[in-house]
């Protein structure tokens, strides 16, 4: 069901709130521009620090605005099964095309445990497509192959899984795993290429917010074989990433897109801002691929 470049939305912020507004521009900024999805409330959508009430209103208003146009994915994960249940009612209601389910995060579970948790929240929310999304370096809890194979098994809803560990092995692992009729999305920029080659469908990428010319322009070139110049939009991405880190990661990816004409705001404290010299260096990445 997911393929293609889906671009892990951040979270516009106006004073204390949600600018809908902003939301709506930059949705529209991105459909605009051929993405294949949009991933709302995941990490770079700071979900972590959203109210399940601030949620739903972007789910709400995502659906709306794509109209159809590409895949909402809402991402429901809460540390509790039953707020990520009650989170995904919520979005089903709403009308979004599928849910993403990060791990349950602090308290270290099992393997029975995750394969318990997962399964009950698909059950609970069919027949939607539900998605695992599996980011141990954030949740602690590293949603293992074989216990993904092992909810699919057991909950006919349960589509495919983002997978943000970082680690290609562990990508092809779940290539491996869950087979073609599963979708594997990777969840981390510079791997884009490397895991389409390896068989995922796609990606869930951060930086595709303010660059969704480069990535969307990196997949359609795998698509027509034209190795050569997806390697070097790969290479690009990867020098980007490689800045960005150094900074506050999703600050930049806000201030980039404001560069661009789209102002989101800031993050949500207690989340840094980027420095006046770290901006210089963005507006120059912009300026240098011709986005200014």
């Amino acid at each position: 069901m997911l393929k293609g470049i889906i671009p892990a939305v951040v979270t516009p912020f106006k004073g204390d709130g949600i600018d809908i507004n902003a939301f709506e521009r930059l949705l529209n900024f991105l459909i605009d521009r051929n993405v294949d999805g949009l991933f709302i409330a995941g990490t770079n959508g700071e979900g972590p620090l959203l109210s399940k009430e601030e949620k739903a209103l972007l789910f709400k208003t995502a659906v709306e605005v794509a109209r159809d146009k590409v895949p909402v994915i809402a991402q429901i994960g809460e540390i509790t099964t039953k707020d990520t249940i009650e989170l995904g009612e919520s979005a089903v209601k709403s009308g979004v095309s599928a849910l993403g389910v990060v791990s349950p995060y602090y308290f270290k579970l099992e393997d029975s445990a995750l394969k318990k948790h997962f399964i009950s929240v698909a059950r609970a929310l069919e027949p939607t497509p539900v998605y695992l999304y599996n980011l141990p370096g954030n949740t602690g809890n590293s949603i293992k192959p074989s216990v993904a194979k092992a909810v699919i098994e057991n909950a006919n809803n349960v589509k495919g899984i983002k997978d943000s560990s970082k680690d290609l092995q562990i990508l092809e692992d779940f290539i491996y795993e869950l087979g073609p009729d599963r979708d594997v999305i990777v969840g981390t920029d510079s791997l884009i290429l490397p895991a389409l080659i390896m068989g995922a469908k796609g990606a869930i990428s951060a930086l595709a917010n303010p660059l969704p010319e480069l990535c969307t322009g990196l997949y359609k070139d795998f698509l027509s074989k034209d190795f050569e110049s997806a390697k070097e939009k790969q290479y690009v991405l990867n020098n980007i990433r490689t800045i960005t880190k150094q900074f506050s990661s999703i600050s930049a990816l806000k201030v980039m897109l404001r560069l661009r004409g789209i102002d989101v705001g800031s993050v949500r404290p207690p989340l840094g801002e980027i420095t006046v010299e770290q901006e210089d260096v963005l507006k120059k990445i912009l300026e240098e691929l011709n986005y200014l």
